[in-house]
């Protein structure tokens, strides 16, 4: 008995060899009748189709996709007609159920939804979905439209959820760029003849489309900004128009135009509450804006919109983006909870994402990564255990060295195999090592425990920076080694050393030849061993204190590093700690640390300071940054024990502690601290100046010093500064008086000493220097006179320069120039001058904290 023609499927094709014989294997036994319109092969299309019907028409190509399909509806016989393209193919579902679903529909049935899934990648993981009628009843349909023609169909419509899978958006860079040029005039022809605006916002989303495939992407821009103009015209929301929102509100995103991608989404999600994609906008608006409860709420929407639409697809007539992009928003929303601490949230959506083999961006794992090893790894190290073993399984090549970080730093109980990914950083190694052995591994990151080649790169500082950090019980092992070594100094100290060791073991005799030896090979030893030798004539006692202390604190003294730390570590200085509980590497790392509250931490781990003669120095610079108090009190500390610390920048003078000072009755022990710090890294005291120095803020709003320099300092420091020929950094600049000098129009000045270098700058004005001018140039003094008065004098009209720092600079000059004791800001300068009957006609600034009053008295 024959079989009832129920189904008929039509196609319009060209050149499509490639794809042809996929699409008709799927749908050859499932319908009664094949139709395919040609509109130009060139290719063997034509002999591929034959091999499937009989039914083969050639029609030619009129630049019309719905004149050709109009063509191809001219053939069926069937009682339905299934639309085909040759780039697509049926699922299994379409084959088992589509005839008895047509079988079962009431007779008012004219039209069918279909959903099409279309694969944007070779891969067939990056996917788009929507539902598009696909089936009609035989004579109830044609189409309009020169591009993405558009279905005329009658009444009544039903869903149905039987897949086709769509290829055509897999290209190579030829067929993109042919597919564009041929779309885009063709929807550019089209547009021209548009009849309402609900015509043309159909057309302008379909070349926003194209250009954003194949175009450039200000043009996508400017299409897109006229799309949404005409969008705005109308009265609702087309299906074209919600699937336009979402992907303009994506542009805008990236744009970092926030809010008007904001209000895009938000409006598609209220004229659609059901479809997903504006949620997944709204997200990353979210993830933008820092937003992270906005962004988890959002996802709770995302999520259960995604879920109705994909139990429902067939009900949504257009395309649905966002299926694809689930794993994307389900790592975000573990970013938005690990920022909210929410660590439980984390964890269960961290076990449900990663225990499934879909894929996800590696960039946004690694951020998810980082995010988390820098909060509470303890409470999310159930997701994050997950995470790594999704990294293993999947090869994503993360860097995990933040976590491993923190688990040696919180000392985390944890299995080394549990964590470890296939490739790792060099100092991962080490720090997963540091875990599974607790072993100090200082010598071994920095040299591969090739510790003699240390030693001859550095010379004595490597073979102390050894000897140091090595376990008491290697040390005189190791010096052994040096002791017939050809560099005459590292054989004298190598001697000296192992002499220590003799005098411990209460080898007397052998002890005093051995520090012998080394005196004889290096003379400039003798400060150290000379007190050794004569102890041991008085007494033989071995625990008489070796060389090996005074030793390293001298050459500490020369230089704060033995070795070229960075040479060895590189970029990891500051987590030498994390492999090492040795005092050298707590230095070197806080050091090196960017984090003040760190560095004092690690410093304030070391067992032995003395060891480090800038330590205090250190310390108090750390200290600045957050507790001016406490770095008062270490920078004293600093310069006490360390003298040279009174003289950084000029390394000539020491601190003496003979620096006159005076407190003047003004001062508030109250007074806020603005600014500690040690004057002489810039600057030398020259001895005459106390190195340490505390800026206050009075309650007038002037800043004074402390210590308050005496007059006779501030002299003595100025005819040093000119003894030395040091060019003093505050003075004024020739180009800045003059540019001063053009704007007042002066024609005398009063004739002062201080004046004197500038005699030229007045001639070449024409500007006379008299006596009793009453006009007045202050050039310095400001800065050391507590009353303006006296600098003023009698003068009617005056410039006065003077410094004031940059607040939020801390390495500002002006902070640090020792002859400075008091500053004034412009409104402290203005308050004080009217005080003493002037006002204030203009201000100038230059750089360096040098600024110009110009007044007139009132």
């Amino acid at each position: 008995m024959q079989r009832r023609c129920l189904l008929s499927v039509a196609m319009i094709v060209k050149d499509e060899e490639y794809n042809i014989r996929r699409a008709l294997d799927s749908i050859k036994d499932v319908v009664d009748e094949i139709i395919v319109v040609d509109t130009g092969s060139k290719d063997r299309t034509p002999q591929i189709v034959r091999e499937y019907t009989d039914k083969l028409y050639f029609h030619p190509w009129k630049n019309d996709f719905s004149e050709a399909r109009n063509n191809s509806l001219k053939y069926p016989s069937c009682e339905w007609v299934f639309i085909f393209d040759a780039d697509e193919e049926v699922s299994e579902e379409f084959r088992k159920n589509i005839r008895s679903f047509l079988q079962s529909l009431p007779k008012d049935v004219n039209t069918v939804y279909l959903p099409t899934l279309s694969y944007l990648d070779w891969d067939f993981k990056r996917v788009e979905t929507a539902s598009t009628p696909r089936i009609f009843r035989n004579g109830t349909v044609y189409y309009k439209n020169i591009v993405h023609n558009q279905a005329i169909y009658k009444p009544k419509v039903v869903n149905a959820n039987f897949l086709i899978y769509h290829y055509g958006y897999i290209w190579t860079r030829k067929l993109r760029k042919q597919k564009y040029e041929r779309t885009g005039t063709l929807i550019r022809k089209h547009l021209q003849e548009c009849r309402n605006d609900q015509e043309k916002l159909y057309y302008l989303v379909q070349l926003y489309k194209t250009e954003k495939t194949g175009g450039k992407l200000h043009e996508a821009a400017a299409v897109g900004w006229e799309a949404l103009q005409v969008l705005k015209r109308l009265t609702s929301i087309p299906a074209i128009g919600l699937e336009f929102l979402y992907l303009f509100s994506i542009d805008l995103l990236n744009a970092g135009l926030y809010e008007l991608a904001q209000q895009l989404a938000k409006t598609a999600v209220q004229a659609v509450p059901e479809y997903p994609d504006p949620y997944l906008a709204l997200i990353h608006v979210d993830f933008k804006k820092r937003d992270w409860k906005s962004l988890l709420k959002h996802y709770e929407e995302f999520k259960k919109a995604v879920e109705q639409a994909s139990a429902n697809i067939e009900k949504f007539g257009w395309t649905i983006m966002s299926f694809k992009d689930v794993p994307t928003a389900d790592i975000l929303a573990m970013i938005a909870s690990i920022e909210l601490e929410e660590y439980d949230r984390f964890n269960q959506l961290a076990l449900e994402r990663f225990d499934r083999d879909e894929d996800v961006r590696e960039d946004l794992v690694q951020y998810l990564l980082i995010k988390a090893s820098s909060k509470d790894v303890e409470r999310s190290f159930i997701g994050l255990k997950k995470l790594i073993e999704f990294a293993r399984r999947k090869n994503l090549q993360l860097n995990a060295q933040p976590l491993y970080e923190k688990i040696v730093e919180k000392n985390i109980p944890v299995k080394v195999e549990e964590i470890v990914l296939k490739q790792i950083t060099p100092f991962s190694y080490y720090l997963l090592k540091r875990v599974q052995t607790g072993e100090d591994l200082l010598l071994e990151f920095i040299c591969q425990s090739q510790l003699e080649k240390l030693v001859k790169e550095n010379g004595v500082g490597g073979l102390l920076f050894v000897y140091t950090v090595l376990p008491e019980g290697e040390r005189k092992r190791f010096v052994e080694k040096f002791l017939e070594d050809d560099d005459v100094l590292i054989k004298g100290i190598a001697k000296a050393l192992f002499a220590d060791h003799l005098l411990k073991e209460s080898k007397f005799l052998e002890s005093i030849r051995a520090y012998r030896d080394a005196l004889q090979l290096v003379p400039e030893l003798s400060q150290f061993i000379k007190p050794i030798v004569e102890d041991l004539k008085t007494r033989l006692d071995p625990t008489i204190e070796g060389v090996y202390e005074e030793l390293y604190k001298f050459y500490a003294s020369q230089k704060e590093f033995m070795i070229d730390f960075k040479k060895y570590v590189g970029s990891e200085l500051s987590k030498l700690y994390l492999i090492s509980n040795s005092d050298v590497a707590f230095y070197v790392s806080a050091i090196h640390t960017e984090k003040p509250e760190k560095a004092v931490e690690l410093l304030n781990r070391i067992k032995d300071p003395s060891k480090f003669p800038m330590y205090h120095y250190r310390l108090a610079k750390f200290y600045s940054k957050f507790d001016k108090e406490k770095a008062i009190t270490h920078h004293i500390k600093a310069v006490e024990e360390n003298e040279k610390l009174a003289d950084i920048a000029f390394g000539r003078f020491t601190y003496s502690g003979l620096y006159p000072n005076t407190t003047l009755n003004w001062f508030g022990k109250e007074d806020p601290i603005v600014w500690v710090g040690n004057v002489s890294e810039k600057f030398s005291t020259l001895g005459v100046i106390h190195p340490v120095r505390v800026w206050k803020r009075s309650k007038d709003g002037s800043l004074y010093a402390i210590p308050f320099p005496v007059d006779e300092s501030i002299k003595a420091y100025k005819d040093l500064e000119k003894e030395f020929g040091i060019e003093s950094h505050v003075k004024v600049k020739e180009a800045q008086l003059r540019e001063v000098l053009l704007e007042t129009h002066w024609d005398n000045v009063e004739k002062t000493d201080t004046l004197e270098g500038f005699h030229h700058i007045f001639e070449d004005l024409g500007i006379e220097l008299t006596v009793g001018s009453g006009k007045r140039i202050v050039v310095e003094g400001v800065e050391t006179s507590i009353e303006l008065s006296k600098i003023l004098s009698d003068a009617e009209e005056a410039l006065i320069f003077h410094h004031f720092p940059n607040l939020s600079d801390e390495n500002d000059p002006v902070w640090y120039y020792p002859a400075f004791r008091i500053l004034r800001s412009s409104a402290r300068m203005k308050r004080e001058l009217s005080e003493l009957g002037y006002d204030v006609i203009k201000e100038f600034f230059f750089d360096r904290g040098l600024r110009c009053v110009w007044v007139k008295r009132k």
